[in-house]
């Protein structure tokens, strides 16, 4: 208690120990009758208010000829139904409330108990965060703000709050509740403190800077004794694990919660919430799981136990770009099997958003795609309610695939639905609405059979028949129709080989997620140095050397005369030529490495230079570039163009430091005693 009041000061927070009394569920940590708070809230559905307006003229209605008897059994037949079932559900609710209902606590008022209460302040770190005061249950961790009833059934009084500045006794009746208390503590007819003085925080009167060090004086009443507590100091690793061997489990009303701390179950889980049908724990209805740090991104499950329906959660980062995925834990982990998958569909190259399986059909939904198709919806060939395969694969019906809107062409030549009949040996076209129309154009293809087809397709007018609502319309040609005919092959060899690619997929993910589960591994963080001993060898080598780099550079200072006093056998004293001979070079040395790193800088700005000049010529000659190719090149372009304003602004530098380092060089000579025969 303590301590967590302690870390809560350390934080610049109002916090104080109460002392008071509390309910027996609160004190003896008893939560079987209280409704899971891990829960997140449901978001409150606003009914739709339908408000159809009256039309003036309107269909007369045809005459009821329904027997009222008949109406009047059946509703009272429907009353009798609904009376029986307002019982049960009456009798329901009087056995939930039995079974919730709070024993008679022959201590009730009298049971001590401490808790945490954090109270908002004029000035400080938190004045803008804290606003009202609320308390914290220091064995539950869970928080109540004053102004909620439930408080007053928890906490039923309270005697006195401390903290490091001093005691407060409460002189206030605590019969209506804790809701009530003013915690106004400079009002000494409210609360009582025990030291003299009071907190700078808790004064009105502002004070001046002049007067501080008097103040402080005049306040000083007593020599407090140095804590008895040692510096609080957490391992990261203690920090992390929260809990006593990182683990925890309470009881809510038909609820289970067990805790976990990261990297103690093997499986990466952190919480999982079980809820029951009865009071018992015996009969669980749903299982909620919540993972971290999985090498597979899954960060929740869901399982209903009745239904057998498991829905996970997934991360980004996936190489499948795998989101969420629905399935039945009772079927076979197949393609087969009812199920759905969705994506990250801004990471997919394809666009695909979500699939839908069944055992006779499957249904895409795609976004963003440059071809403008949103949906395809694929029928597999039954017979007596199975589906038939063929080449242990199923045999594919009929394909359909809807289209966006494609502003380029005519709606009369843009197509909205396209089917491939495989079964029927069709191919339906319709095309979208023009503006202001209820019917739109549509076509039908008869397919020839394949072996009339040959390397050449051969083209019958009879072979396709269509319907335009435009009655002024000209007939298609049948040259158009040929070369859409043969485009619509092509499209439905596609279509079919993009179905056994999702199909392979799928199977691919299956397997993958099925490795995943049985043999789960946990990702660690290259910051994380307790765990990742690469990362950590090297952190620690890095800080060796530059602790290392730093105490060589303390102890030893840059000699720029050691390497020219060695070429004269270094003499214990200088003669003014040699001294002189030495200084010239010293300076015409490092005046060299200045112009040479200025010629370097320059040559490297040169070197841009004449590859910006290639690009642009390359860009501005070459009309017949792909968007990619030109992109490419823009963007190398830019780069280009800001590595030599980089450079550009280097030798800007360089140049204009280079005196002020030549007269700090000279200076720096002028001042070594070695050459003191100069002066």
């Amino acid at each position: 208690m303590g301590k967590f009041m302690n870390l809560l000061r350390g934080q610049n927070y109002n916090a104080f120990i109460v002392s008071g009394y509390a309910s027996r569920e609160q004190t003896l940590y008893d939560t079987s009758k209280v409704d899971c708070p891990y829960f997140t809230k449901s978001e409150t559905i606003v009914p739709v208010v339908d408000t159809k307006t009256e039309k003036k003229y309107c269909l007369k209605p045809p005459p009821n000829f329904t027997s009222k008897l008949l109406l009047n059994l059946e509703e009272e037949k429907n009353k009798i139904a609904q009376d029986e079932e307002d019982r049960k559900e009456k009798d329901r609710k009087k056995n939930v409330i039995e079974q919730e209902r709070l024993d008679c606590d022959e201590y009730w008022g009298y049971r001590v108990h401490s808790w945490i209460v954090v109270l908002p302040e004029a000035v400080g770190a938190h004045h803008q965060e804290i606003t009202s005061p609320f308390f914290i249950e220091p064995t539950s961790g869970q928080h109540y703000f004053l102004d909620n009833d439930k408080v007053n059934r928890l906490y039923h009084g309270i005697e006195s709050i401390w903290n490091e500045e001093n005691y407060w006794v409460n002189m206030q009746m605590c019969t209506g509740g804790c809701n009530n208390i003013n915690w106004k503590l400079n009002d000494n007819k409210l609360w009582e403190h025990l030291l003299p003085g009071e907190p700078w925080t808790m004064r009105d009167v502002e004070e001046t800077n002049e007067d501080k060090y008097v103040n402080i004086q005049q306040d000083k009443h007593l020599d407090m004794p140095s804590s008895y507590v040692a510096q609080i100091e957490i391992h990261s690793l203690d920090y992390e694990r929260r809990f006593p061997n990182g683990r925890k489990t309470m009881l809510f009303k038909k609820t289970r919660v067990e805790l976990y701390a990261p990297y103690i179950q093997m499986d990466g889980l952190i919480e999982k919430i079980t809820v029951y049908d009865d009071y018992k724990y015996e009969s669980p209805r749903d299982i909620f799981e919540k993972y971290s740090n999985r090498g597979d991104n899954l960060i929740k499950s869901t399982k209903h136990l009745d239904s057998g329906l498991v829905v996970d959660l997934y991360n980004r980062g996936r190489t499948d770009a795998l989101k969420k995925h629905c399935y039945s834990s009772i079927g076979d982990d197949c393609v087969e099997d009812e199920r759905t998958v969705e994506f990250y569909d801004v990471v997919r190259i394809d666009g695909l958003s979500k699939v839908e399986l069944h055992p006779s059909y499957f249904t895409q939904y795609f976004v963003g795609r440059k071809d403008l198709l949103n949906y395809r919806n694929v029928l597999f060939t039954t017979e007596n309610g199975d589906v038939v395969f063929k080449d242990n694969q199923r045999q594919v019906w009929k394909i359909t695939e809807e289209f966006g809107r494609n502003k380029k062409l005519p709606p009369t030549k843009d197509i909205a639905i396209r089917e491939f009949c495989i079964g029927e040996n069709e191919i339906r076209l319709k095309y979208h609405y023009k503006d202001d129309e209820i019917t739109r154009v549509s076509r039908v293809f008869i397919k020839p059979p394949d072996t009339e087809r040959g390397d050449r397709l051969v083209f019958d007018p009879q072979m396709t028949y269509g319907y335009n609502p435009d009655s002024l319309a000209l007939p298609e040609k049948s040259v158009d129709l040929f070369y859409l005919l043969e485009n619509q092959l092509k499209e439905e060899e596609q279509s079919l080989a993009q179905v056994r690619d999702t199909e392979r997929m799928i199977i691919s993910l299956l397997k993958t997620r099925s490795t995943e589960y049985g043999l789960p591994r946990l990702s660690v963080s290259m910051f994380d140095r307790n765990r990742n001993d690469e990362a950590k060898t090297g952190m620690l080598a890095q800080e060796e050397l530059l602790r290392a780099q730093s105490k060589r550079e303390i102890e030893k200072e840059v000699d720029y005369l050691e390497p020219y006093l060695a070429r004269l056998g270094n003499p214990k004293k200088l003669t003014k030529a040699q001294a002189l001979q030495i200084r010239d070079e010293c300076l015409n040395d490092f005046k060299q490495s200045i112009i040479n790193r200025a010629n370097n800088i320059w040559r490297k700005f040169e070197e841009k230079r004449r590859k910006l000049d290639e690009l642009q010529r390359h860009l501005a000659k070459s009309d017949n570039l792909s968007k990619e190719e030109e992109e490419r090149i823009v963007n190398e372009t830019n780069t280009v163009n800001f590595e030599m304003h980089t450079l550009d602004v280097k030798l800007k530098r360089h140049c204009d430091l280079s005196e002020i380092r030549y007269q700090e060089r000279a200076v720096t000579l002028r001042n070594d005693k070695r050459l003191s025969s100069l002066l």
